[in-house]
């Protein structure tokens, strides 16, 4: 966690006690977190699918809605001519 400095042991048993069960304590909570990410994350993953592998050459579909250009809108753009 933070800094912990090394702390002698006291004479007092009630105060030993009391470090003892801190200490159990703490690793009970972090376990109890750590499976509950694992929870989270197995619950999140159930849902998903791995992403598509594009590769060079491959055709794909293009959303141009958040695209700006310079032109007031797309049928003013610019037109590559191609000619046979």
């Amino acid at each position: 966690m933070g800094f912990e400095p090394r702390q002698p042991s006291s004479s007092l048993e009630t105060v030993n006690k009391f470090m003892d069960w801190i200490k159990v304590v703490a690793e009970e909570a972090k376990s109890a977190i750590y499976k509950a990410q694992e929870d989270m994350a197995r619950y999140y993953n159930q849902r998903r699918s791995p992403a598509p592998v594009f590769k060079p050459g491959n055709r794909v579909f293009l959303d141009a809605s958040n695209i700006c250009t310079t032109q007031p809108s797309a049928k003013l753009c610019h037109k590559k001519v191609t000619t046979k």
